[in-house]
Order: C-alpha cells, then sequence, then structure tokens
C-alpha cells in the first residue's frame, strides 16, 4: 500500500490495527530470549520514510537482480539503499589466489555499480588485494562479533561514507554473516542522514534484508539515535586525513575544528613573524595613508591653538589699473585694529602710526608682538610711473543691517569727505564718527566675505 499505493502510514495501519487478537511484535535472528521488539507500525512507517527519501522505488527495482545476489553462493549481498550495499564476508583459501563463484560475483558487481569503498567488519577470510587492484578503497574497521561499536568508531565510519557519496560512489560493508555489525554502522549512518528513529531503521533494513541488528545492537541503536540525528548539525568533516580510514576524513565536532583552525591561524602568524626579517617589519610602503578631513569647526579653532600672535591671511584688493596689497586682519577679538572706532585707535587699541620714511611701505608696530621680534611690514606694489596716481587702501564690513566700506587714500586732492562709502539706501545714516555722510558716486570694491562685527565695533557704528 506504501510503495504500490502510495498510501499514508495512518491510512495502512487503520485496518491492521482493528485485528483481533492484534499481531505480535517482530524479533531479532538471535537464539536467546527476545528482549527488544519492532512493530508493524515501525514497518510502515520506516517504508514511507524510504519511500519519501527517494532510498527505494518500486519503478527501477530489479526483482530477478534482487533474489539472485541474496543467494548465498551468488554473493549473498543486498542494496539497502542508494549509497549502502551489506553483505556477508567472502572468503579465500590462504595459499590459492583461486576466487570462487561468490567472491567473483561481488566483485564483477561492485566494479559495474561504481562501488569505490569496502568496509570489513570482521577477521580476515580473504586478501584485500583484490579489491584495491581493482580500484576499489578498502579499509579494516574491525570489532569483536555481537558487540557494539564506539562513538569514535562510528564518526570515522560516517566520515569515511560521506567522503565516498560526495564523490558519488557507493559503500560496501561486510562483517562475518553481514547482520549485526553491519546493521549497526549502516543503521547510524541512515539515522544521521534521513532521520530515522531507530525502531524504523531497523524495521526497513530487516526488510530488504532479513535479520539486520541483532542482540544488544538493537538497545545501542535506540539510545544513540538522538546522537546520530545531532551530529548532522553540531559535526562537520575534518580538513585532516585520518590514515586509519585510508586517508579520508572523520567527523569531529564544528566548535572543536573551529577552535582549531583558529589556533592553527595564530600559530601561522606568529611564524611567519619570527621568519621575516627587520626590513620588512614597517609595512608603511605596502598599507596606504588615509589622511583625516578636517572639518570647518576644527579648522577654525586653528589660529586660536597657535600659541604666538599670527598676524593673519593676508588678503588682495585691487583698485582699477593700481594692484595694492593689504593686509586685513579678519579677527573677532574686540582689541584689533579693525573693531576700534578711528577716534579710539590709538588709546584702545595701542597701535602707534608712524610716518612712512618710503612712500612704498606702511610700518605698523604691534604691541602684543615680542621685543625681539622684528617689525612686520605690508608691502604694497607700485609701479614707478604711479608717483602722481592716487592710491588708496580699501577695508569693507558687511553685516545683515549695514555695510561700512572704508577707503584711506594717499592721494593729496582726497577729501575726507570721501573717506567713507555708504550704499544709497543708507547714505545718511551716521558712521563711526557720529556725523552723516555725504552721498558719493564710483564703484564699491566688494569685501571678501561676510564677517561679524565684534561689540565695540557694532556700538561704535550705532
Amino acid at each position: 500500500m506504501v510503495l504500490v499505493q502510495s498510501w499514508a502510514p495512518h491510512q495502512v495501519l487503520q485496518p491492521i490495527s482493528q485485528v483481533d487478537p492484534p499481531f505480535q511484535g517482530f524479533r531479532d535472528a538471535g537464539y536467546s530470549s527476545a528482549d527488544f521488539e519492532i512493530t508493524i507500525q515501525d514497518i510502515v512507517y520506516g517504508m514511507w520514510r524510504a519511500k519519501e527519501r527517494g532510498m527505494i522505488d518500486l519503478t527501477n527495482f530489479n526483482l530477478e537482480e534482487y533474489e539472485q545476489y541474496e543467494r548465498v553462493d551468488q554473493g549473498d549481498f543486498n542494496v539497502i539503499s542508494k549509497d549502502f550495499i551489506a553483505f556477508a564476508s567472502p572468503q579465500q583459501s590462504e595459499n590459492s589466489k583461486h576466487l570462487n563463484e561468490p567472491f567473483r560475483k561481488v566483485l564483477n558487481y561492485f566494479m559495474l555499480n561504481n562501488v569505490q569503498l569496502v568496509v570489513r567488519l570482521n577477521s580476515p577470510l580473504y586478501d584485500a588485494s583484490e579489491f584495491t587492484r581493482r580500484g576499489i578503497k578498502h579499509i579494516d574497521m574491525i570489532f569483536d562479533d555481537g558487540s557494539c561499536p564506539s562513538m569514535e568508531f562510528v564518526q570515522k565510519f560516517i566520515g569515511a561514507a560521506e567522503c565516498i557519496i560526495n564523490k558519488g560512489g557507493k559503500i560496501a560493508v561486510h562483517c562475518r554473516a553481514g547482520l549485526g555489525r553491519t546493521g549497526c554502522l549502516i543503521g547510524a549512518h541512515l539515522i544521521y542522514t534521513h532521520g530515522f528513529t531507530a525502531n524504523e531503521c531497523i524495521g526497513y533494513m530487516r526488510l530488504i534484508r532479513p535479520g539486520m541488528v541483532v542482540g544488544p545492537q538493537q538497545h545501542w541503536l535506540y539510545l544513540h539515535q538522538n546522537d546520530f540525528r545531532d551530529w548532522r548539525r553540531s559535526m562537520c568533516l575534518d580538513n585532516r586525513p585520518d590514515e586509519y580510514i585510508a586517508g579520508l576524513y572523520p567527523l569531529v565536532s564544528y566548535d572543536d575544528f573551529k577552535a582549531r583552525l583558529k589556533h592553527e591561524a595564530r600559530q601561522k602568524k606568529l611564524q611567519q613573524q619570527a621568519n621575516s626579517s627587520y626590513t620588512n617589519i614597517d609595512s608603511s610602503f605596502q598599507t596606504p595613508i588615509r589622511r583625516r578631513k578636517i572639518s570647518g569647526a576644527l579648522a577654525a579653532k586653528i589660529q586660536t591653538a597657535v600659541p604666538i600672535d599670527s598676524p593673519g591671511q593676508p588678503r588682495k584688493f585691487y583698485e582699477e589699473d593700481v594692484p595694492v596689497y593689504a593686509d586685513i586682519n579678519n579677527s573677532d577679538d574686540e582689541n584689533s585694529p579693525s573693531n576700534v572706532p578711528e577716534d579710539s585707535r590709538d588709546d584702545k587699541a595701542g597701535l602707534k602710526k608712524t610716518e612712512p620714511s618710503d612712500s612704498n611701505a606702511i610700518t605698523v608696530n604691534s604691541p602684543n608682538r615680542r621685543e625681539s621680534s622684528a617689525d612686520w611690514k605690508v608691502l604694497r606694489s607700485i609701479s614707478v610711473n604711479s608717483a602722481h596716481q592716487p592710491i588708496s587702501m580699501t577695508k569693507t564690513t558687511t553685516t545683515t543691517t549695514r555695510t561700512v566700506s572704508t577707503t584711506l587714500s594717499s592721494s593729496p586732492h582726497s577729501s575726507p569727505s570721501n573717506s567713507m562709502k555708504m550704499p544709497k539706501s543708507r547714505s545718511q545714516s551716521r558712521g563711526a564718527s557720529g556725523t552723516p555722510h555725504q552721498k558719493t558716486t564710483g564703484s564699491r570694491v566688494s569685501s571678501g566675505g561676510v564677517r561679524k562685527l565684534s561689540g565695540t565695533t557694532a556700538r561704535g557704528v550705532k
């Protein structure tokens, strides 16, 4: 019903559960009293899970081949799933190279069906080179008949099987009869891969190859079924080959695997540092230096961080044809010369004005500078032929309320009334001296930017 009609397990079990008296459980193939039983329900669920996982398909099932090779004289093996073959141990006389019929059947079938690994669990009864010379890996994982393998043993087996399955090959496992020890390891892998319960796995394997898993091995598979399922998430294939399983890779704990990789990487780094020469220690040539961009707020604080007085940033003002180079103090200090009214600059700013001996230079002495330092000069470039041309320096201060333009002229005919220029809308407003300014003509020279007036200057303007 499961394989042909594709019935669900509850549909199959519904009529079976009504049988009275009920069916008894199935026992193992041992001779002692049965201490572990499985039911028809376990077999139905095991077969249904195998069908859902693609382990068995009746459309590809060859009944003639199955009945032939399960015979002892024809090899005594069964295909448990698409990945595993369980078979009884071949036998070969010690001094004879002659192969009997069952052994030849096994070798021929394995070569035709891409068997890449043979695992022997019992004492040797044949020469392993019969497989290796045909390109089939052979490993011995021998433990006592009727006993159960250790968990480390199972981890090695599952890791070796995973390596072969990832290559697209099949694994053949045998013990003396191909039932007890063989069923333990194949069953552990089926639970690890497909999530069988122990009873489902035993029921399925016994339906394919009657008699598998005997005695205490049933209890062992039942007790460790959760461990095998958890290994799917907590373990992985190692990256170091194991000679015990012919250079294949066993399962290892994922946490241990990560810890070992970190330790190996740390040791490798330390070794590289120890072996590197001193000339290669400096890595500045290989590593580019990323320069940090200076923000506007930080750039504004740079001048105040200078421990000595700075003359400021000189600016260039161009008259029509005569270039004049003047230094304008752009500081917001109330004591700066530009922020003090003209009538009180000598008193408040402490500036001393001197008549220049040369018309080409203007000297300004600052009391804040050190006595040992030389006076700094603001040079004006004047052509030789411009002796009779007026020379002017213009400073323009702009705020959101008014614009004050101050022009200092060296022309003998210049008028004091023309020294202050106001815009047309504010031509009648009072300047710093308190007298009204007359309306003047001419183009106004724009300043380099908008600057906030200090408190002293603002009071003087008002």
